[in-house]
């Protein structure tokens, strides 16, 4: 019995390259609308403030953090569908797919929703995280691959570290629980508008098939 490992790609079917476009553009629209909204912010503070804070004020940077978040989301699931209609690996768009979702939901309930503002935060910054990790299932070139475990693993370390130590956790006390929130969300959006440019350009090694008996 064979069974498939990575990526089936389908030449006949390629819609990587649009992924790719819809990838990037959804990261950093995301990164432009933070930065933007944190000018619309009186005395917000990268170290003290999560990017949350930002949606949860009545003012422009919670109009442009909320549906900027939600753009995300929805041009996230998108990608998702994009690359399985290409032959894409369901691991890795399993955990955009599951990211995506709950951007969309980080951004119709705001942090003074409480619980269920902070369940699809969680599960925004873990599955994004796991799928930079599982990005390499879709037979990415070697430089990529250890770029996405770095930075993966960055994001994953800061995330067990806040629920393993809480407010104790070294990365909040050296860097606030904004800084270090970024340490999770930033290596995530930055991974994803790599790949997004990696997928629109689709090199020579870009996967086939692979197979183990």
């Amino acid at each position: 019995m064979k069974i498939q490992r990575g990526s089936l790609f389908r030449p006949e079917k390629n819609y990587y390259r649009t992924a790719g476009i819809i990838l990037m553009t959804a990261c950093l629209q995301f990164m432009l609308a933070v930065m933007l909204a944190e000018t619309q912010y009186r005395f917000y503070s990268t170290a003290q403030n999560t990017l949350s804070d930002l949606g949860a004020v009545a003012g422009y940077s919670a109009s442009i953090f909320n549906l900027s978040v939600m753009a995300l989301g929805i041009m996230g699931l998108v990608v998702v569908y994009l690359v399985l209609k290409s032959g894409g690996c369901r691991l890795f768009s399993s955990c955009l797919a599951i990211s995506s979702v709950a951007a969309v939901g980080v951004g119709l309930f705001p942090t003074y929703t409480g619980t269920p503002h902070i369940l699809f935060s969680g599960l925004v910054f873990i599955f994004g995280s796991l799928a930079v990790i599982f990005s390499y299932r879709l037979g990415l070139n070697m430089p990529m691959v250890g770029l996405s475990f770095i930075l993966g693993f960055i994001s994953l370390v800061t995330i067990f570290s806040f629920l393993w130590q809480g407010m104790a956790s070294p990365f909040i006390t050296s860097l606030g629980v904004g800084g270090a929130e970024r340490l999770v969300a930033y290596p995530t959006l930055l991974y994803l508008v790599g790949l997004g440019g990696y997928l629109t350009s689709r090199g020579e090694d870009w996967v086939r098939l692979r197979f183990r008996g």
